[in-house]
């Protein structure tokens, strides 16, 4: 029997989805580290960008049920986990984080 998996389906208006990439695009530009993880990619950034890094995950994990979104900070770093159970949302994760195909 298939798996059934939560569909791939973003809340938010097409402006607002817009708007919102360009977040996550300039988030890339401030990761320490980007790297693939088993169903999805984990990034780490400076800990004073702690706040921002929670604030856009929460409201990603808000629009997009399919999506795990989990942080940890550290003295120095914050560590964010995105991850899905669907393969389908596995390349759309690979580009919030910026580690799409090299």
């Amino acid at each position: 029997m298939d798996k059934i998996y939560e569909p791939v389906a973003c809340s938010l208006t097409t402006k607002d989805a817009a708007r919102q990439g360009l977040e996550w695009a300039d988030l890339q530009r401030h990761a320490l580290t980007a790297t693939r993880i088993d169903g999805g990619a984990a990034m780490t950034f400076d800990a004073e960008l702690a706040d921002s890094v929670e604030d856009l995950a929460a409201r990603e994990s808000s629009c997009c049920g399919f999506l795990s979104m989990t942080t940890v900070r550290s003295d120095d770093e914050v560590r964010l986990e995105i991850t899905a159970d669907n393969p389908d949302a596995h390349p759309l994760i690979e580009a919030m984080a910026g580690v799409g195909e090299q």
